[in-house]
């Protein structure tokens, strides 16, 4: 029997070197797969975090550009009011003034826009009265009327003819005015 405890002896060594020999094996199988993870990870996270700093900055940078655009349509908004204020001041003033530059202001418009037969409407301020219109030189030489019923405007007249009708008023002056020369004013106000 000692040749068959010898060769079960043999067996049973050869089986556990040959199992130290996979578990060595696996062992180094496993620290090498988990050396690879370990790479991989730290590699796929450094990826990660300058994606991430990279949408981070691309972020800022498109927040900044929204807040410029914003704060120069505010900018604007603030100079147009400004312009927008000095022609409702100019407005102002024109209904405000005396009789005498009130009537000779209307009566320049008249004769530059009305044709012959035209009729002069009023406007609801009452600072010029049909006997104002009607003795003027630019009254007899167009053949014009003044009519009975008062504009609901406030400053300025209206022409009313047989083939257009034509807007006098301060307030349309000051818009033609407007539309004419807001870059200038704007340039004046803010260089």
């Amino acid at each position: 029997m000692e040749g068959k405890e010898a060769i079960i002896a043999k067996i049973i060594a050869d089986a556990e070197n040959k199992a130290q020999e996979i578990v060595h094996a696996a062992e180094t199988y496993a620290v090498s797969v988990k050396e690879q993870a370990d790479a991989w990870a730290k590699n796929y996270s450094a990826e990660q975090e300058n994606a991430l700093k990279n949408e981070i900055a691309e972020m800022v940078a498109r927040r900044k550009i929204v807040a410029e655009l914003d704060v120069k349509k505010v900018v604007l908004k603030a100079k147009q009011d400004a312009i927008d204020e000095v022609y409702a001041r100019a407005e102002r003033k024109l209904c405000k003034a005396d009789k005498k530059t009130y009537l000779s202001i209307v009566l320049q418009k008249i004769e530059e826009f009305a044709d012959d037969g035209d009729e002069v409407v009023l406007s609801q301020d009452g600072v010029l009265s049909e006997k104002d219109i009607s003795e003027s030189e630019v009254f007899k030489n167009k053949k014009l009327s003044v009519s009975k019923t008062i504009g609901k405007f406030v400053g300025g007249v209206m022409l009313v003819g047989k083939v257009s009708d034509k807007n006098l008023t301060f307030n349309e002056i000051i818009r033609a005015e407007k539309e004419k020369n807001a870059p200038i004013i704007a340039k004046k106000l803010f260089g």
